[in-house]
C-alpha cells in the first residue's frame, strides 16, 4: 500500500501545482467544484492535502478491517483518476507555452 499512497500524494501535488500554474498563465479550471477556489493557491493546497489524506485514511481503514482487496481497489482507482487529471493538466500546460 505505501507505494500506492506515495504515488497518489505525488499525483495530488502535481495536480495542485499544475492547476495553479495553468491558472496563472490564463487557463480555466474545468472542475466546477474546484473552480470557486482555484484562484486561491492556499485553498487549492488545503483541498489537495485533505482529499489525499482522506483517501489514504479510507484505504487504511479498509486494510485494517481485512477488506484488503477493497483497500487496493480504492487506491488503484484514486491513482487512475488522478493520473488522467495530471495528464490533462500537463497537456494544458504544454499548450500554453
Amino acid at each position: 500500500m505505501p507505494p500506492l499512497y506515495a504515488s497518489y500524494a505525488i499525483l495530488q501535488a502535481y495536480d495542485g501545482y499544475s492547476t495553479i500554474a495553468g491558472l496563472q498563465r490564463g487557463a480555466r479550471e474545468a472542475n466546477p467544484v474546484m473552480s470557486r477556489i482555484a484562484g486561491k493557491p492556499g485553498a487549492v493546497w488545503a483541498i489537495k492535502g485533505g482529499v489525499a489524506a482522506a483517501s489514504i485514511l479510507v484505504a487504511e481503514r479498509l486494510w485494517k478491517r481485512d477488506h484488503r482487496a477493497q483497500a487496493i481497489a480504492t487506491m488503484v482507482l484514486s491513482n487512475g483518476i488522478m493520473a488522467v487529471v495530471a495528464a490533462r493538466n500537463a497537456a494544458v500546460l504544454r499548450g500554453q507555452r
